[in-house]
């Protein structure tokens, strides 16, 4: 292999691939990329054998081939060039010559062989979505999954697809987290998938300075996204979601509306003390004009706030996890918000003014009177 590119570009690209190279595996061929020239290009590819991803870069290549090279030192190595173009070549004892400007390096790199297959592209159901729509649902919901695996559908974020609409669900026993948005294309047959949150997570990196249109496609076992020259897959989850529509009240005795900003500072100070407590929580009185939030920490001191709100409903009391709240708030980009409750012992819901982008769910803590 004999090939040259620009060192920007390759470095673009390496960054991509880390996303996917595995740090915890007794198969050395999984902490590298493999690099391969064909038809003046260059493709890299990785996986950790759960995501994959490949993208491929324009290369003057003089002699095709492949090889597997340490991701973190090929990573570093070309970070620290200096020079704009970088020559890349390969001899049949896999050692790897780079040469940029006035530096030269040889490394060694692995056969190529057995580096495991990107996936063979099934596309049973496909649909295009913005990429800032897709970051905006991912952000809005992946902090709410579960982290503990006693139920694995739960590590996961269900994806449902109806018509022009797409939902994402996240939940983790103690909330939920609902975003909804419009696809590029209608389609005809509704379906679901759940994709497991850490790939989820990666897709979001790979796509954070991306605009354009995704292509996502999916079949029974797999899902892959689609941009530019950039392939992204994930295994997907199965078992069955919890239903969620059935966990969301129908019904309110108060329905608050509230400055989200206001209320994300007052619970932010009000959380520098209830971390400090027992059960991390922070009290809300509503009554018909105003909020009284507070929270305190034995031999440390307590927090007294007011906030302005209107009460279309009955006052209540009720009390949350701080972080849970704050959370959900962060999530929100709205001035105004809802926040519909039934007892101090039932969920409170927060909603959006007008429109149904988001429902964001939070079980209260039980507190002694």
């Amino acid at each position: 292999m004999k090939f040259s590119c620009s060192k920007d570009e390759l470095m673009n690209a390496l960054n991509i691939c880390q996303k996917a190279v595995s740090n915890k595996t007794s198969n050395p061929l999984l902490e590298g990329i493999l690099f391969k020239t064909y038809d003046q290009t260059l493709l890299l590819r990785s996986t950790n054998l759960e995501i994959g991803i490949e993208t491929i870069i324009d290369a003057d290549v003089a002699i095709d081939g492949e090889i597997v090279i340490k991701s973190s030192l090929i990573g570093e190595l070309i970070r620290k060039l200096s020079g704009s173009e970088v020559f890349i070549e390969t001899n049949s004892k896999n050692q790897v010559k780079i040469d940029c400007l006035m530096s030269n390096f040889t490394i060694k790199g692995l056969e190529a062989d057995e580096y495991p297959q990107f996936p063979e592209v099934i596309d049973d159901y496909s649909f295009s979505v913005d990429a800032d729509v897709l970051k905006d649902l991912i952000r809005g919901t992946i902090f709410a999954v579960a982290v503990i695996e006693n139920i694995p559908v739960l590590t996961g974020v269900k994806v449902e697809i109806s018509e022009d609409n797409i939902n994402l669900i996240a939940m983790d026993g103690y909330r939920l987290a609902f975003r909804t948005a419009k696809l590029m294309n209608a389609l005809e047959e509704p379906n679901s998938v759940i994709i497991p949150s850490k790939s989820l997570s990666e897709i979001a990196k790979v796509i954070a300075a991306y605009s354009g249109e995704i292509v996502v496609k999916f079949s029974k076992n797999q899902i892959f996204f689609e941009m530019d020259r950039i392939q992204f897959t994930s295994r997907l989850l199965e078992g069955d979601f919890i239903d969620y529509k059935q966990i969301i009240p129908s019904e309110k005795t108060s329905h608050v509306k509230i400055n989200r900003k206001l209320l994300i500072e007052s619970s932010e100070r009000a959380a520098l003390l209830a971390r400090e407590g027992k059960n991390n929580l922070i009290k809300l009185d509503f009554n018909q004009e105003q909020l009284i939030l507070t929270s305190n920490a034995a031999e440390i001191g307590d927090v007294f706030e007011v906030i302005p709100i209107i009460n279309e409903g009955e006052a209540i009391k009720i009390a949350f996890n701080s972080k849970y709240l704050i959370e959900a708030l962060k999530a929100i980009e709205e001035e105004d918000l809802i926040i519909n409750m039934t007892t101090s012992v039932g969920p409170g819901v927060l909603l959006p003014q007008e429109g149904s982008e988001f429902v964001y769910l939070i079980l209260p803590v039980r507190v002694a009177e």
